[in-house]
């Protein structure tokens, strides 16, 4: 077995100090509220989107109109999406096939897949509120 020169320790203790120190990126929390048609959306997801690509998406559950998403400083694209049932149907094509919802998304696209929805979103906590409109 070779031993590891002095020189090699060295510089992977200071790698992991460096690593160590480094701050956390800051963190933000925005809450608030989504209406449809000036009432609380029952069920849905809101999506934050970075407009610059760095950071991944973030999502938060929408329920009674209310949510809570941590995200990071910096500007974003909101989406909102809602599910909705619109009948029942076979899993599969059998006589004894159980039944399933069929689900279609209950918002236009102009506030999902082609939302023009943006927040710029700072340090600490912030209050936004949503207000969008049915098909």
């Amino acid at each position: 077995m070779r031993a590891v020169s002095r020189p090699v320790v060295a510089g992977l203790f200071v790698g992991l100090l460096v690593l160590g120190c480094t701050k956390p990126p800051a963190e933000a929390v925005v809450a608030g509220e989504v209406l449809l048609d000036n009432a609380p959306l029952p069920k849905g997801m809101i999506r934050f989107i970075p407009t610059d690509g760095a950071l991944r998406p973030m999502d938060a559950e929408v329920v009674n109109g209310k949510f809570e998403a941590r995200v990071s400083p910096g500007e974003w694209r909101v989406e909102i999406t809602a599910p909705k049932v619109t009948r029942k149907k076979k899993m599969y094509d059998t006589p004894d096939s159980p039944e399933v919802d069929e689900i279609a998304e209950l918002l236009p696209v102009r506030f999902n897949v082609q939302s023009t929805l943006t927040m710029t979103v700072t340090a600490g906590r912030q209050e936004k509120r949503f207000e969008v409109q049915g098909k």
